[in-house]
């Protein structure tokens, strides 16, 4: 689960509401944490914000969840520094992306994974996110990469299920696939993912865990619940992430309405469409 960032009044962090989020998912037994990717507005946080959330969370879930944190950065060495600095914290892995903005070369892109890999003190998984990016990486860059001891998986956020389809070919026991679009969850669990790093899951962690869980062992149900909330799944991603789930949280008692710029609140139209179908799902249960 991604965790989406909230804050005050004042435009500050709201600890207390992190902790609000992080007993909900203890309650509901969410299976991990990504702490600082593109749903916690991590680019809109200083270094020192990032590294008092990540402190923060680590403290407070104390090993009860595992813990990802998102070392994302256009700048090698600075993804490192990074890294880092929060050595000495209970982090379970890193999520590392291809540079952004900055274009790079097939073999750059290898150094590029290859160098952070080999100096942070906790596994990474690679990340693939074209719609962020500008481009996907290599199926045959990820393979390379895939043998490195350190990296131990990708998360997958194309939604383009050939490309998934020559990732699952080389995963195994020690390089997991991860999906990353909860759109099209379902196929990925098909191709062989292990499970979903999910923006939705802020709000259902329940019925997440019963689509991943279920999806081997009673298909149906886990179709049922799939479809039961993916109204609300595609409204999530009628405009850039966090802006919808964040409403959405609101929505559900939440203090999450706040983003940072260059974000802005969601359109009357959307917070509309998340506000029926929201009670539409509570009135249906």
């Amino acid at each position: 689960m991604a965790l989406v960032t909230p804050f005050d009044e004042e435009n500050k962090i709201n600890f207390k509401e992190i902790k609000r989020l992080l007993d909900y998912h203890i309650e509901n037994k969410t299976d991990g944490v990504l702490l600082l990717g593109t749903t916690a507005e991590a680019e809109s946080l200083s270094d020192e914000e990032r590294y008092s959330v990540v402190r923060y969370v680590c403290e407070y879930l104390d090993h009860r969840i595992p813990i990802m944190v998102g070392i994302i950065s256009n700048n090698t060495k600075k993804a490192v520094l990074f890294a880092d600095a929060l050595k000495d914290l209970s982090i379970d892995s890193y999520l590392v992306s291809a540079p952004y903005y900055v274009k790079s070369n097939t073999e750059g892109l290898i150094r590029h994974f290859t160098y952070i890999a080999d100096h942070v003190n906790r596994p990474i998984i690679l990340y693939n996110v074209p719609k962020r990016n500008g481009f996907s990486l290599d199926a045959e860059v990820v393979k390379i990469l895939s043998y490195h001891k350190n990296i131990i998986g990708i998360k997958e956020a194309s939604g383009d299920f050939a490309y998934q389809t020559k990732i699952s070919m080389f995963c195994n026991s020690s390089f997991v696939l991860y999906a990353a679009d909860d759109l099209t969850l379902l196929p990925s669990l098909s191709l062989g993912a292990v499970g979903v790093i999910s923006v939705i899951n802020n709000a259902f962690p329940k019925e997440m865990k019963v689509i991943v869980d279920a999806y081997e062992k009673d298909r149906p149900l886990s179709k049922l619940m799939y479809e039961k909330i993916f109204p609300l799944t595609e409204d999530i991603y009628v405009e850039p992430s966090p802006i919808p789930i964040k409403y959405l949280l609101y929505i559900m008692g939440f203090q999450t309405r706040k983003v940072r710029l260059p974000l802005a609140e969601p359109s009357l139209s959307l917070r509309r469409k998340l506000e029926e179908d929201y009670l539409f799902l509570i009135n249906d249960d």
